[in-house]
């Protein structure tokens, strides 16, 4: 195979060789818009969630409208400085529905537990979108990714019906149903050295052994 003008391989060179150099000297010839390519509201949409991890975007879903990605992309370094406090556990539950209600322990009466919180969600007698379970699912996961460390929160599900005073229509918080998935603070295992799933869960062997990087 006969050297390319531009070869830099010598004359001995392997056919292998020669054939890496030809697949290569393609690459220069894609076009790569490198001015753009950290720019959330000029990059091409098909490369958005490749920013979005690079960047380290805790919430993403496939399904989002274009301009709620490039929002999302935006403002992911803000989002990564207010991680670990209140107001990142807002912002996540401000994107499910307007009614969740955050409530840390020194909020409650009598106060609580010291760094437990719970997450209320109001749902009407008919059920709906926010008495599903995999709804309740989505906001622990996305919850976890931006909660304080130390903290161990709870979603609490209020069931709330019509009821009566006097004359007028009123509607009153009958009970509670927690549901069985809390937040917990495992001191178990060195965590922050195990190897996890996107979704934050650590990695085991066939032995049952967690992966770790520690050296």
């Amino acid at each position: 195979m006969p050297d390319t003008p531009d070869s830099l391989l010598p004359p001995n060179a392997t056919a292998f060789e020669r054939a890496v150099e030809s697949a290569l000297s393609r690459v220069t010839a894609i076009d790569t818009p490198v001015a753009t390519l950290m720019h959330p509201a000029q990059i091409d949409a098909s490369v958005l969630p490749f920013l979005a991890w690079h960047l380290s975007v805790d919430r993403w879903e496939a399904d989002w409208s274009e301009a709620t990605k490039r929002a999302a992309v935006a403002d992911a370094i803000t989002a990564q400085r207010r991680k670990g406090t209140p107001a990142s556990v807002d912002a996540v539950l401000a994107d499910f529905d307007d009614l969740l209600e955050l409530v840390e322990w020194h909020q409650t009466t009598p106060r609580g537990t010291p760094h437990t919180f719970e997450i209320r969600l109001p749902i009407g007698a008919e059920g709906g979108p926010r008495s599903r379970a995999a709804f309740a699912d989505a906001i622990l996961r996305d919850v976890a990714r931006v909660k304080p460390a130390r903290s161990q929160g709870t979603l609490v599900q209020q069931l709330a019906v019509a009821g009566r005073a006097g004359v007028q229509s009123v509607a009153r918080i009958l009970g509670d149903t927690r549901i069985g998935l809390t937040f917990t603070d495992d001191q178990s295992q060195p965590w922050v050295t195990l190897l996890q799933t996107e979704d934050g869960e650590p990695l085991q062997q066939d032995d049952g052994t967690f992966l770790d990087t520690a050296p």
